[in-house]
């Protein structure tokens, strides 16, 4: 095998990497790895697991090392299949699979996680076992900070990617956990919102606890739908937007809001403006022209 340093027929099926057995199996001698370690042909990606010069270490690759090192029924997990998922999550140096519970697996830059798993919890992509995607943004809550968790399950929902509801049920049903205040938290507190600022606005009007109030509703008149309604106080015809750059920034989105504002003022409707800045910064200067709007209503 002199001058050989192709990888192992394996590597095709698992991203471009394999193990140290897989290429001891096939001819490789103990000294001709080291060899080609110490040369920079081959690369250690995590713990026994190698790849060769120049592949690409992407997501799916990282997946599949932490799956390897870990032997047979590994699961990418967490933040690693959240990446596969394209959910919006933190960066993270360590490569995160659940593992049996006799598993004792320990590698630097390995995370381990000995949860139940069920069958339904599991997908398949591109041949790599990965946690579902309910499954997934369930361990990740659990896990992530609750200002991060909250971002991901907010931008999952606003481009479709999950219900609010099949989050809840994935909770309700599954085994009790580390972390399941901190998860019930984000979710009741996301609803259906769309934005982190929606989020914010509605953990603001019930701290001051104010009722009566929907989110998300369409509202529509003689020329058909106006808009969405960030936050509406139905019995007073109070209307609550948000302006948030993400979502509200050109030319266009800009006259829209503004046409949208005339439609609903032409329908009776009272509508208040607020930023990402008064929402975090300025609560109290929320909370009191909301409710003086209220009280206008009310006289």
């Amino acid at each position: 095998m002199r001058g050989q340093m192709t990888a192992p027929p394996s590597a095709a099926r698992h991203g471009g990497l394999f193990t140290r057995s897989e290429a001891s199996a096939v001819g490789y001698s103990n000294y001709r790895i080291r060899r080609l370690l110490r040369s920079g042909l081959w690369i250690v990606v995590l713990g026994s697991v190698m790849t060769t010069l120049g592949t690409p270490l992407t997501p799916v690759t990282l997946a599949w090392a932490a799956v390897l090192a870990t032997g047979v029924g590994g699961v990418a997990s967490h933040g690693t299949a959240g990446r596969l998922w394209g959910l919006r999550v933190p960066d993270d140096p360590e490569v995160h699979v659940i593992v049996a519970r006799d598993c004792r697996v320990r590698r630097a830059g390995l995370r381990t996680h000995r949860v139940p798993l069920p069958d339904d919890d599991i997908a398949t992509l591109d041949g790599l076992q990965v946690t579902t995607l309910v499954r997934t943004i369930v361990d990740l809550l659990l896990w992530l900070p609750v200002e991060a968790g909250q971002a991901m399950l907010v931008d999952a929902q606003r481009r479709g990617l999950v219900r609010n509801s099949d989050v809840r049920h994935h909770l309700i049903t599954g085994p009790q956990r580390h972390g399941m205040h901190r998860a019930w938290t984000v979710v009741n507190e996301a609803g259906n919102a769309y934005s982190v600022a929606e989020v914010r606005l509605r953990r603001v009007l019930r701290r001051a606890g104010l009722s009566g109030w929907r989110e998300n509703i369409a509202l529509y008149d003689a020329d058909g739908l106006v808009g969405w309604a960030d936050v509406i106080f139905d019995a007073a015809r109070v209307i609550v937007e948000l302006d948030g750059r993400a979502y509200h920034s050109g030319a266009e989105a800009f006259q829209a809001d503004r046409t949208k504002q005339n439609r609903l003022v032409a329908m009776g409707y009272v509508v208040l403006r607020f930023t990402w800045d008064d929402v975090v910064k300025r609560p109290d200067y929320v909370v009191q022209t909301v409710q003086q709007a209220l009280a206008r209503a009310a006289a």
